[in-house]
């Protein structure tokens, strides 16, 4: 096993960030909002984008006679020029360097960035350092017409089915033509034609996959979003998780004298495409009700993912799927006979504090095996200076599926 907690690439790396900093902070501020006067001054007078984040997490696995450690950083560092004749440029590396604990994790890095560790659970934050974005942006026609071509995040809606997955310390984002308009008002259309999944992992997959959602306001509190999501990988290695997935979504919040009634629906088909070689017919459906009043924020939910032998299992490839279905990331694919996910939320703000707590319970949807249950815990306080500390924890408790799994995590993070 390795035991070195920094190489020689990754000291080069963390040195040359540090010194872009120092450089990048000296540059004049931008004017909030406004088009460059010239060419020089979009270049100089930009944005910088700068965030840190520290994570100590463990993981108690059932399946390892050893737990899980991870001590790792991730550096992000960008510029964002000023807009010049509607056109910007904006370009984000971002690095993960492991601060110890190499050696006591499996790090699922793809390739050479695997970090040879299998006798451990997985804590997938390998020690990489790429381009997390890397676009030309042109604006025309109205202020929130535009274009962007190149590497860049995408999250639509919700992020059930597109997301940056930005739990893991090594952003996903893609290499795609976008293009996004709000010209009709109250009405927000995105498509974008997506060549390239650049994962957490350290890996690509290409792929030839068209994204289209459409969402408008329906009144002044309820919104409907409706979508249809080709993903066509182009390896046969990868073309399993080839689909076709059209729905629709309707959310909102109905205001009372001193609470907010909240609801949340949603419901998409979806089935193989491309060379997928399986069979795929299923339903996604969600429906959730809640209420918030002073700080307090419930929620209740039902959500479905079908599965059948013969029939496929729904799946997001592109999602940011920790923020679904446990934080303990049990359920990262859906099981060949489906998941059923009954939760409970709790929530609470004051001032700069939040607290939250969630309860699922986890069933099959074919056959109705009892999978397990989880509890999610969660407590964060934000500074006066905009840095965040949190713990966070997930406990699953296994029945007919998987082990189980405690996870805890302590963290900051700081973005300026």
């Amino acid at each position: 096993m390795r035991t070195r907690i920094f190489t020689t690439k990754r000291v080069t790396a963390l040195a040359l960030a540090l010194a872009l900093v120092g450089a990048t902070l000296a540059l004049p501020a931008a004017a909030a909002d406004e088009d460059a006067a010239t060419f020089g001054d979009a270049i100089t007078r930009g944005k910088v984008l700068l965030n840190l984040r520290y994570r100590y997490e463990n993981v108690d696995d059932d399946s390892f006679d050893d737990t899980g450690q991870a001590s790792t950083l991730r550096f992000a560092l960008g510029y964002a020029t000023r807009e010049w004749k509607g056109f910007s440029v904006t370009a984000e590396f971002q690095s993960v360097l492991d601060l110890g604990l190499e050696n006591r994790h499996n790090d699922k890095g793809a390739g050479g960035d695997w970090n040879g560790v299998s006798d451990r659970p997985v804590i997938a934050d390998p020690s990489i350092t790429g381009f997390y974005q890397g676009f030309l942006k042109w604006r025309f026609a109205s202020e929130n017409t535009f274009l962007k071509f190149g590497r860049q995040p995408i999250l639509l809606d919700n992020v059930r089915f597109v997301g940056n997955v930005g739990w893991r310390q090594f952003h996903q984002s893609f290499d795609a033509l976008r293009f996004g308009t709000g010209l009709i008002p109250g009405v927000t259309l995105t498509y974008a034609y997506v060549w390239n999944q650049n994962r957490i992992f350290g890996d690509q997959k290409p792929m030839g996959t068209h994204l289209l959602n459409l969402g408008g306001k329906l009144g002044k509190n309820n919104t409907l979003t409706g979508y249809g999501y080709l993903v066509d990988y182009e390896r046969l290695a990868d073309s399993g998780a080839s689909t076709l997935t059209f729905g629709v979504r309707d959310h909102g919040n109905v205001p009372f004298s001193s609470w907010k009634l909240l609801y949340d629906a949603e419901i998409a088909r979806q089935s193989d495409a491309g060379d997928n070689p399986g069979n795929v017919d299923a339903w996604y459906h969600r429906a959730g009700v809640g209420g918030t009043f002073g700080g307090f924020t419930a929620k209740l939910a039902y959500e479905v993912l079908e599965g059948e032998p013969g029939k496929g299992a729904f799946s997001t490839p592109l999602a940011t799927l920790h923020a679904w279905n446990g934080w303990a990331d049990i359920f990262l694919k859906t099981p060949a006979n489906g998941l059923e996910d009954f939760y409970l939320s709790l929530a609470y703000r004051a001032a700069a504090w939040k607290f939250a707590a969630i309860y699922h319970d986890f069933s099959a949807n074919t056959g109705g095996a009892s999978y397990g249950s989880e509890w999610d815990l969660l407590a964060s306080y934000t500074t006066s200076w905009k840095q965040t500390f949190a713990l966070k924890a997930a406990f699953y408790d296994a029945d007919e599926y998987s082990r189980d799994v405690s996870k805890v995590w302590a963290y900051t993070s700081w973005k300026f």
